[in-house]
């Protein structure tokens, strides 16, 4: 690596300067003591592409032959373009879409050809790599346009953000993996440009030096904390030649991970959602091995307890097998990928899939598995068997399910969850939940939307995706569920049987109507009977409207002659089927609720005829 040294010279002086000029606010004696157990050089996680013991196996698996074919076609077409006008579109509009999709079309096809070169190591795709390279060093920003909205960073003024930090990482990969086969102009210029869009912003803001409205995730709860992070670190653990001032990255990303952690509940329920659950603790995870093959397991990030108790949210949040509930913006499944990799810290974690043994893991393909020194853990052949239930208390989401075990391929879940109305990713939705009957999700919780400028702004709820109206919760009184921490819900009973599982929510407080005096939900879920119950008990002090729908994306029949619905499924799968009962007369009615770029689920609306003092309202799901 002298080539190497040669290409960091200039930085050095650099480094050695602003390590001088950290704040007094660094902890000077926790700062030695991560940069004693840090390597002399720096390194990315895994091999450098000299090392053709570790890279050419990998090229034989059917994943780095895909590698490879995907470096071939890349490195015979353009850039993709990333113009300005595109990037202007947010701030004139609203529309981030048109310059995300070119923005990561861009870096999913470098990381594509600089990992295919690692893979081969014949140079052909190094000419393209170095087109790359230079496409973004010329970019005005690094950072999305939705995360710019003062154009600081399209006019000169960078600071970090998931997708500048992300990019900085791959570069960094880049960097380091293929080492001189960069030419050193371009190697110099790549570094002086992470440097100035992601190293100084993020070390300046850790240092105090200044304060950056934009940089709120270095104490914040959500998935940024960890993306950024990680990012930045594994970035300079690979190319920053000071020692010291990698162990400040260090040291600022450790005393960042409480706000992170702080942000899961006790419980380790992720109210972001599950897809979220695989970018935020994915890069948790990430970085975290990172750090610990770094420093031979002297820095561990998983020493906390509560990291085990959130990577066990992943294994809990699934309907059934893969498949988890919608609730809040982050609708996905569990990363199997991540799933492995938190086996390798806690081996007592339970699979609850097939895996097969993934070359290339999370996210993109130069996050494998082997990076981190092992092979993926064994998997069991088939699928394990989810317990009867899983019940997160503090976030008030229960999970039940028809247990595999009692007959084999009938599988029946519901999610409930209580909640309150200001929670990470929040949509209004306290009292939401998903049936699913053999991996489909026949009703319930309808997911997010495509984002656009409205989407984090003053006008979230205007969404009927966001706000309560196409979730499967009340309209009372005409209004909507309203927003903010004190509209939650109470856990008023549990009850769990092997037969039986019931829970009894009063989310009385998610609405703001006067006349309302109690408004209670009983979900009961009956493993022998194979129905899903839900039952609204609602009490006024005058006559007032009341309306219950069930969400759904399936088609149905409806009974002529009864409020009985069947709900279709793809051929070869069970049916289900939808009995309302009331304490009064109630209308039918039906709505498609429009959530452009996505599909668009249907409301059926069950209205008391009449405005009511007080009355109930069952649906009851059933299958055979």
């Amino acid at each position: 690596m002298k080539s190497n040294r040669t290409f960091f010279a200039a930085l050095a002086l650099s480094a050695a300067s602003c390590a001088a000029m950290a704040a007094a606010q660094l902890d000077a004696a926790r700062l030695a003591e991560i940069a004693a157990v840090l390597p002399e050089t720096p390194r990315a996680d895994g091999a450098p592409a000299s090392d053709r013991s570790k890279w050419d196996p990998l090229a034989t698996t059917k994943e780095g032959k895909t590698a490879i074919q995907n470096a071939e076609r890349i490195s015979g077409e353009p850039v993709p373009d990333t113009p300005d006008d595109l990037y202007l579109e947010f701030s004139k509009n609203g529309n981030r879409s048109n310059y995300q999709k070119c923005f990561f079309s861009r870096q999913s096809n470098f990381v594509w050809l600089y990992v295919g070169e690692c893979l081969e190591r014949k140079g052909r795709f190094i000419p393209k790599i170095v087109e790359y390279m230079d496409a973004f060093c010329a970019m005005k920003s690094w950072t999305l346009p939705a995360h710019d909205g003062k154009l600081t960073c399209f006019n000169g003024d960078p600071h970090v953000d998931l997708c500048s930090a992300a990019l900085s990482r791959d570069l960094a990969f880049c960097l380091s993996w293929l080492g001189d086969a960069i030419p050193a102009e371009t190697r110099a210029k790549v570094f002086s440009e992470i440097d100035r869009r992601t190293f100084q912003p993020h070390l300046a803001h850790a240092r105090g030096e200044h304060t950056r409205r934009e940089h709120w995730w270095f104490h914040g709860g959500n998935n940024w904390n960890s993306v950024c992070n990680c990012c930045v670190v594994r970035a300079a653990l690979a190319i920053v030649p000071d020692r010291r001032l990698r162990a400040e990255f260090v040291l600022h990303a450790e005393g960042s991970v409480p706000y992170a952690l702080a942000g899961y509940n006790n419980d380790g329920y992720c109210s972001e959602g599950m897809g979220y659950w695989n970018y935020g603790y994915g890069h948790h995870l990430e970085m975290g091995l990172s750090l610990r093959a770094a420093t031979g397991g002297k820095v561990d990030l998983f020493a906390n307890p509560k990291t085990k108790t959130v990577m066990e949210y992943a294994y809990g949040f699934q309907l059934q097998n893969g498949r988890s509930p919608h609730f809040a913006d982050g609708g996905g499944n569990p990363s199997p990928v991540l799933l492995a990799l938190g086996r390798q810290i806690w081996p007592d974690l339970v699979s609850t899939a097939a895996l097969k043994s993934p070359v290339f893991g999370f996210g993109t393909a130069q996050f494998s598995l082997r990076a981190f020194g092992q092979e993926p853990p064994p998997c069991a052949p088939t699928m394990d068997v989810l317990p009867a239930r899983t019940w997160f208390p503090d976030a008030q989401v229960l999970i039940s399910r028809y247990a595999q075990k009692r007959e084999k391929g009938l599988q029946m879940s519901v999610a409930i969850k209580g909640g309150h109305n200001a929670e990470l990713h929040n949509h209004n939705d306290v009292g939401s939940y998903t049936v699913m009957i053999d991996g489909v999700e026949m009703c319930g919780d309808p997911g997010g939307e495509v984002y656009t400028r409205r989407t984090f702004s003053k006008d979230r709820y205007v969404s009927k995706v966001l706000n309560s109206y196409a979730h499967p919760v009340p309209v009372v009184g005409g209004k909507l569920q309203k927003g903010g921490r004190k509209a939650a819900a109470k856990v008023l009973k549990t009850e769990f049987t092997d037969v039986q599982d019931k829970i009894v929510l009063d989310y009385t407080a998610a609405y703001d109507v006067p006349a309302l005096k109690s408004l209670v939900r009983t979900m009961t879920f009956n493993r022998d009977k194979r129905t899903v119950t839900i039952t609204d008990k609602v009490a006024f002090t005058e006559p007032t409207a009341f309306e219950v729908p069930v969400v759904t994306y399936r088609d149905y029949d409806k009974n002529p002659d009864a409020m009985r619905f069947t709900f279709k499924k793809p051929a070869g799968r069970r049916t289900m089927s939808l009995d309302v009962s009331s304490s009064a007369p109630v209308a039918f009615s039906v709505e498609e609720v429009e959530n452009p770029g996505k599909p668009s689920p249907r409301r059926l609306a069950f209205s008391f005829e009449k405005p009511i003092l007080e009355g109930t309202l069952t649906t009851t799901f059933s299958t055979k």
